[in-house]
C-alpha cells in the first residue's frame, strides 16, 4: 500500500518497530512492554549497585531482607569470594566460567527476587547508604535515555515534524535574536566609545582647569608675597624717612630752644637796662 512505511530487506517486523519507535505507537502494549523493560533495568541497576554494601552489613539489614533474601546474598559473597580467590590463584578457565555462571545465575535470582518485594527495594533505597560512583552516572544516564524513549514512544510522526519545524523556528529566531544582539552590541560599543571620548575629553578639560587654578594660585601666592615684600620694603623706607624727618625736627627744636633761651635771656637784660633807665 502507498501510505505504508516501507520494510528494509531482511529485518523481520519485530526488529523494525523497535529500532524505529514510530511504529509502536498504534499498539500500546508494546509501548508499555518497552517501558516496562527499561524500568526493571533501572531497578535491577540500582539493586546490583545497593548488593555489595548489603552483603557487607548483612547482620544489620537481615531482618528487614528476610531469610530467603539474607541466605541468597550470604551465597553470593560467597561465590564472589571465590571468584575472587580463583583469580588470585591464577585457577584454570574451565573453573573460573563455571563461578562466573553461578554468580550471574546467583545475581539473576537476588534480582527476581528484590523484584518481587518492591517495597522491599524502596525501603533499602533510602536505607542503604552508597558513595557515589561511576555506576551513579550510568543509572542516572539510563533513566535520562528511559525518558527520552518514552518521549520518541508518545509521539507521532506529525508531533515530530512540528517539533522539528519549532526546532528549527526557534534556531532561526535565536539567529536573527543573535544577529540583533551583535548589532546593538556594536551600537552598544559605539555609544561606550563616545562615551568614554567624551570622558577623556571633560577629564583633560578638568585637568587643564584645576593646571591653571594652581598656576593661579601660585602666581597670586607669589605675587602677594611681592606685594609684602615691596611693602615692607616701603615701610622700612617710610620709617627711615620719618625717623630722619624727626632727628631734623628734633634738631630744629633743639635749636629753636636755643633761640629762644637766647631772646629771653636778651629780653630780661633789655628788661633791665629799661628799669634802670625808669629808676634814674
Amino acid at each position: 500500500q502507498g501510505m505504508a512505511t516501507p520494510r528494509k530487506a531482511g529485518i523481520p517486523l519485530g526488529v523494525m518497530k523497535v529500532l524505529d519507535p514510530r511504529q509502536l505507537k498504534p499498539d500500546s502494549t508494546e509501548t508499555e512492554r518497552i517501558l516496562t523493560v527499561l524500568d526493571e533495568t533501572i531497578v535491577k541497576l540500582e539493586i546490583t549497585r545497593l548488593i555489595p554494601r548489603i552483603t557487607g552489613s548483612l547482620e544489620r539489614y537481615a531482618r528487614m531482607l528476610g531469610p530467603e533474601i539474607t541466605s541468597s546474598l550470604l551465597e553470593h559473597q560467597k561465590l564472589s569470594m571465590e571468584i575472587q580467590h580463583l583469580l588470585t590463584s591464577a585457577g584454570d578457565e574451565k573453573s573460573m566460567r563455571a563461578a562466573e555462571q553461578r554468580l550471574k545465575c546467583s545475581l539473576r535470582n537476588i534480582l527476581r527476587l528484590f523484584l518481587a518485594n518492591p517495597l522491599l527495594y524502596h525501603g533499602l533505597k533510602y536505607e542503604v547508604r552508597v558513595r557515589e560512583s561511576p555506576a551513579d552516572v550510568f543509572i542516572k544516564a539510563f533513566m535520562e535515555f528511559r525518558n527520552f524513549m518514552l518521549e520518541k514512544l508518545l509521539t507521532t510522526p506529525d508531533e515530530e515534524k512540528e517539533k522539528i519545524q519549532f526546532m528549527k523556528d526557534i534556531s532561526l529566531r535565536v539567529e536573527k535574536n543573535t544577529e540583533t544582539i551583535s548589532a546593538l552590541r556594536g551600537e552598544l560599543a559605539a555609544v561606550i566609545e563616545t562615551r568614554d571620548e567624551e570622558v577623556y575629553r571633560k577629564d583633560k578639560m578638568i585637568e587643564n582647569l584645576k593646571t591653571s587654578m594652581e598656576d593661579l594660585a601660585k602666581n597670586c601666592e607669589a605675587e602677594i608675597r611681592l606685594i609684602m615684600k615691596e611693602g615692607e620694603k616701603q615701610q622700612k623706607e617710610d620709617e627711615e624717612a620719618s625717623q630722619e624727618r624727626c632727628a631734623r625736627l628734633k634738631q630744629d627744636i633743639q635749636h629753636l630752644g636755643v633761640q629762644f633761651k637766647a631772646l629771653v635771656l636778651e629780653h630780661r637784660a633789655s628788661e633791665l637796662v629799661l628799669r634802670k633807665v625808669k629808676g634814674r
